[in-house]
């Protein structure tokens, strides 16, 4: 899992712009105050990079345990749908 940056908060209010800009690329922010962390600023309308690289790795481990066929797969995707 990759961790988010984290930033003091006197540095985050002297570069609130360019940490705006890393955001709005995807990146999440982490502000601590005196070494504990405080507040995670995350893109809107996105999940955090953070889960979705978790999800990635998940379906990857998944994919190794067991292989489907095409068939399986297409079951699995319309199984409910009635």
């Amino acid at each position: 899992m990759i961790s988010p940056a984290s930033i003091p908060l006197a540095e985050a209010k002297n570069k609130l712009s360019e940490l705006m800009d890393r955001v709005s690329r995807g990146e999440e922010i982490v502000i601590s105050r005196h070494n504990i962390d405080i507040a995670r600023i995350v893109p809107i309308g996105r999940p955090p990079r953070r889960d979705i690289l978790e999800a990635i790795a998940k379906m990857r481990a998944t994919r190794k345990q067991r292989s489907a066929s095409l068939e399986e797969i297409l079951q699995w995707r319309s199984k409910g749908r009635r």
